[in-house]
């Protein structure tokens, strides 16, 4: 990856078909918090910078790197899986992973604070509550899929912007 006599592009298609998978491997399964996203957007900014040779002091933002690396953005690719495994595990019949999903505890008590973000608490908010209903009818699943993967990263990069502004 750090080789300069090869070129961007075989870089970057090492990168998506060999790399990527590796970092996004799971995350199916995982409650994505900001915590995790902003530790993965890390790290492939860090490997774009790597394959370019383009270090941190030169000051050159990462938005310019991606359009010369043209790499896939890993959280866009995260959500778009885990999205894709919701619809799919949900159209199951008697799978393990729908009827874990859809349990709750009776007794309903919590610990005291804040509680921990829980695996469909980013598709409820862009599907409903009513979320395993949508995921039946697959062509309005596919389309809400594009919608929640901008959706989250588009207000992730806002809420970025506007920090920086202040």
């Amino acid at each position: 990856m750090k080789d300069k006599t090869l070129h961007n592009s075989t870089k970057s298609k090492l990168f998506n078909t060999c790399i990527l998978p590796v970092l996004a491997y799971g995350s199916e399964t995982w409650a994505l918090t900001k915590n995790v996203t902003n530790k993965l957007s890390v790290c492939q900014h860090a490997m774009e910078r790597s394959m370019t040779g383009i270090k941190r002091k030169d000051k050159v933002r990462s938005s310019n790197i991606r359009g010369k690396t043209k790499v896939q953005d890993i959280t866009l690719k995260i959500r778009r899986q885990k999205w894709k495994w919701a619809g799919h595990m949900i159209r199951g019949k008697d799978k393990w992973s729908k009827i874990i999903t859809q349990w709750y505890p009776r007794d309903g008590k919590r610990k005291r604070g804040r509680p921990q973000k829980r695996w469909d608490d980013d598709i409820i908010q862009v599907a409903g509550t009513t979320w395993g209903r949508v995921a039946i009818e697959r062509p309005e699943w596919r389309r809400l899929e594009e919608a929640f993967a901008i959706w989250q990263t588009d207000t992730q990069k806002w809420k970025k912007s506007t920090i920086y502004e202040k």
